[in-house]
C-alpha cells in the first residue's frame, strides 16, 4: 500500500548535491512549501497531504536537513555550500527540474527567508502569489529594530552566546529553549532570560503528548545528533545576519501573510509591518496558534485562511 512518504523523490543539483523533494500530485494550483529551520519533507508531509486534494503539494528538504527516520526519507546531503542564498538557488533549480509554472510559494519560518532570497536574486517570474508564515525579514533586535525574534528581544550579543553554546551542546545549551519559546503562547512584555528551567522540560513533555507518538518525549523531540550541530550552527548565524528590510517593495506578486495569534516568537507588529511595506499584501490571523503549530495542530486554520487569501488575491485584495 502506497503512503505519504512514496511521494519522495531526489534530484541533482548543478554542484553536485542531492536534495530531497516530494511531489504529492494532484490538479490543483501548484503549491511549493519551503520548510523552516531543521524540518524537512517527513516531518511536513503528513500536514500537506491532507490538503493534497486542492494543490498539487510539492516541498523539499533544505540541505543538510532530515534523515532522522531513515525509513522514510534520508533527508539532503550535506554538501557545498549551506547558506539561505543557496538554499534559494536549490528552490530555483527545484522550479526547473519539475517544471513548476508559476507556483504559489509558502515560505514558514526560515522559509520565508528563503523566498525572499529567491524573489531578491531571481524576481518574481516563476511565482504568482506569495504566502508569509510566521516570519520577520530581520531576526536580530537593535535601537532602530524591535519587530525581530521573540517578539523584539533577540540580541546581536544573545545570538553571540547561542552561537558559542551551539558548539558545545546545541541541545542543551540552545534548543530546548528555543523550542519551549516557539512552541507555547507568549508576548512582547515578557522578558526573556535565556535560562532553561525543568517547569520548561515538563511543559514540552506534555506537548509532546500531543503527537500521540508511543515514547515520544520532550527530550527526543528537542534532540540533534551532534554529527548535525555545525549544520544547524552555520544557519541560525547566517539568518541572524539576514536583514531582508530592503528588498519587500521588490515583491510585486499578491502576498498572503499568516501570523500567529497570540503568538509565540512573533506577534501581530511585525505582520503588520510586512503589510505596510509589501504592496498587495494583506494579513490573516491563525487564532490560537504558536509558531509550531502552524503545521501541527493549527494546520487547518492555517489552510483556511491560505484558502481565504487566494480567493481574496483572485478578487485583487
Amino acid at each position: 500500500m502506497k503512503t505519504i512518504y512514496d511521494s519522495i523523490n531526489y534530484f541533482t543539483t548543478s554542484d553536485g548535491v542531492e536534495i530531497e523533494y516530494a511531489d504529492l500530485g494532484g490538479n490543483g494550483p501548484i503549491l511549493l512549501f519551503i520548510p523552516g529551520y531543521s524540518l524537512a519533507t517527513d516531518l511536513v508531509l503528513p500536514a500537506l497531504a491532507k490538503y493534497s486534494s486542492d494543490y498539487r503539494m510539492v516541498t523539499l528538504t533544505l540541505r543538510g536537513f532530515g534523515g532522522s527516520n531513515p525509513k522514510k526519507a534520508k533527508g539532503s546531503e550535506e554538501k557545498g555550500e549551506i547558506s539561505i542564498v543557496q538554499a534559494a538557488k536549490d528552490i530555483k533549480e527545484l522550479i526547473h527540474h519539475l517544471k513548476l509554472d508559476k507556483c504559489i510559494m509558502v515560505g514558514y519560518s526560515m522559509g520565508t527567508h528563503v523566498a525572499f532570497s529567491y524573489i531578491e536574486k531571481f524576481g518574481c517570474n516563476d511565482i504568482s502569489k506569495l504566502i508569509i508564515l510566521d516570519m520577520t525579514p530581520k531576526l536580530v533586535n537593535d535601537a532602530t529594530w524591535n519587530l525581530g525574534l521573540y517578539q523584539g528581544h533577540y540580541t546581536a550579543s544573545q545570538r553571540e552566546k547561542d552561537l558559542e553554546a551551539m558548539k558545545n551542546n546545541y541541545v542543551d545549551g540552545f534548543n530546548k529553549y528555543f523550542f519551549y519559546q516557539a512552541a507555547f503562547a507568549h508576548n512582547s512584555s515578557e522578558p526573556r532570560d535565556y535560562i532553561f528551567t525543568p517547569d520548561m522540560m515538563t511543559a514540552i513533555d506534555e506537548y509532546a503528548k500531543w503527537y500521540n507518538i508511543e515514547g515520544l518525549t520532550g527530550e527526543i523531540l528537542t534532540y540533534v545528533p551532534p554529527s548535525k550541530w555545525m549544520l544547524y550552527r552555520t544557519y541560525w548565524q547566517d539568518m541572524c545576519l539576514k536583514d531582508y528590510r530592503h528588498m519587500l517593495n521588490k515583491i510585486n506578486v499578491p502576498t498572503g501573510i499568516l501570523y500567529a495569534d497570540p503568538g509565540s516568537i512573533y506577534d501581530v507588529r511585525t505582520a503588520m509591518y510586512l503589510k505596510e511595506n509589501i504592496i498587495n499584501s494583506r494579513c490573516y490571523s491563525i487564532k490560537g496558534a504558536v509558531h509550531t503549530s502552524l503545521i501541527t495542530f493549527s494546520t487547518e486554520e492555517t489552510f483556511k485562511q491560505i484558502s481565504q487569501f487566494l480567493k481574496d488575491a483572485s478578487n485583487n485584495i
